[in-house]
């Protein structure tokens, strides 16, 4: 060996060591960090995934804001992620398996996955945090918290809305209706809209509440019985949403669509599909925000997304609501698990102690209203946006500045 190899031979050993020597001493100076862990059930792979994958990607940056800034002292928040595929059966397994690797609360953007496991939720004290609120979740109120309400609580605050901010009545009593496929979220908005007419007699006319099976993309006879509407609520389930817009148009009906997050959540298959004149003027609800917000969360959803996914983030922007709606929800909840840890210590945590703070929760982000969760009340907000989708600006835009009170608070 050359004497150039020997010193660099020599130069590499002792940098092994200085380094070596250094990460011993980082260790022994730097506090060993309890773990956490979040469960999340949801659709990866199945039928819901395109519109929940970016929910996913937004509950992990979240997680991983927490960490990097240290909000909870001493804590490192893990997720464990199980694949449910949008298929019932797939819930308890699901359940056991990130009870498994400890989960000590459970999220999930499935309503389905909420109703079949709340009865799991309060046998084994596990919190179950749902992005979208039910009947049978929130009532009897239990171990699951919703961070919407259900679409009928919505959809009576919008009605309202309508009633009072869009239509004219100097055109007579509008007709209203609406359709979708056989599932329970279709089915509580046709409940919901024909108990809306009949409690406020001259608002609306009620013309009809369809659903067809699962899967119809062929909607002739619902779309025959719903021309004469002036406000159609379309599918809320992507392919559905924009096969229904597309054969209601092209019959050259001119009805006003009104949806929810759901539609929100489609927006890029829906545009790609029927493009921004057939949804022109489409008003939909929306309790988080929206991308063309300047809320300072909604600011900092938009920054989380381009730093973590600068590859995917126009893409994920245009497909929807599904990230930025998710940003302000996940924060509560780990607004929620921190002051769990407050209360009990990192040591003592356990389901009943997130049960304690959820059910005391209340946040106001900035341009808010207040947020919250009480012993009885089991949807966390209070007010709903509503937005419009723009050909002109070939976008969705804020279409009302106010936060619309729901009528049930």
């Amino acid at each position: 060996m050359n004497h150039r190899c020997i010193v660099l031979t020599s130069c590499l050993a002792i940098l092994i060591l200085l380094a070596t020597m250094g990460l011993s001493c980082g260790k022994g100076e730097e506090e060993e960090k309890a773990t956490v862990t979040i469960g999340l059930i949801s659709d990866l792979t199945g039928p819901a995934a395109p519109a929940l994958i970016p929910i996913s990607y937004a509950l992990y940056d979240v997680v991983d804001y927490y960490n990097t800034e240290e909000l909870i002292p001493g804590v490192e928040i893990k997720t464990a992620t199980y694949d449910a595929k949008y298929d019932p059966s797939r819930d308890i397994p699901g359940w056991e398996w990130v009870r498994g690797k400890g989960a000590k609360l459970i999220y999930t953007p499935l309503p389905t996955t909420g109703e079949s496991l709340k009865v799991f939720a309060q046998r084994d004290e596990v919190p179950i945090f749902c992005g979208t609120g039910t009947i049978p979740q929130l009532e009897p109120p239990a171990w699951n918290f919703c961070l919407s309400p259900n679409i009928g609580t919505i959809l009576e605050s919008f009605l309202g809305w309508l009633s009072e901010e869009d239509w004219d009545y100097s055109e007579g009593i509008p007709k209203i209706g609406s359709t979708g496929w056989q599932e329970p979220y279709a089915l509580e908005i046709n409940d919901a809209i024909r108990a809306y007419v009949q409690d406020h007699p001259g608002k609306f006319e009620y013309v009809a509440g369809l659903v067809a099976p699962m899967g119809t993309l062929t909607w002739s006879g619902e779309v025959e019985r719903l021309k004469q509407c002036d406000y159609v609520v379309p599918p809320s389930t992507g392919l559905g949403t924009a096969s229904f817009i597309q054969q209601f148009r092209n019959r050259g009906f001119t009805a006003k669509f009104i949806g929810a997050v759901a539609q929100l959540s489609f927006r890029g298959l829906v545009v790609d599909s029927v493009g921004y004149a057939a949804v022109d003027g489409m008003l939909c609800t929306c309790e988080q925000g929206w991308w063309t917000d300047s809320y300072p969360i909604m600011n900092l959803a938009k920054q989380l997304l381009y730093d973590n996914h600068p590859g995917e983030a126009d893409d994920i922007v245009y497909s929807g609501a599904g990230y930025v709606v998710t940003i302000p929800l996940a924060f509560c909840v780990m607004e929620i698990l921190k002051e769990a840890i407050d209360q009990v210590g990192v040591d003592n945590l356990d389901g009943q102690a997130i049960y304690d703070a959820a059910k005391t929760f209340r946040t106001t982000f900035e341009g808010y209203e207040e947020w919250n969760f009480t012993a009885t009340k089991r949807y966390i907000q209070n007010h709903l946006g509503v937005y419009e989708w723009s050909a002109q600006q070939q976008d969705v835009v804020r279409a009302f500045a106010d936060w619309v009170p729901f009528e049930a608070e």
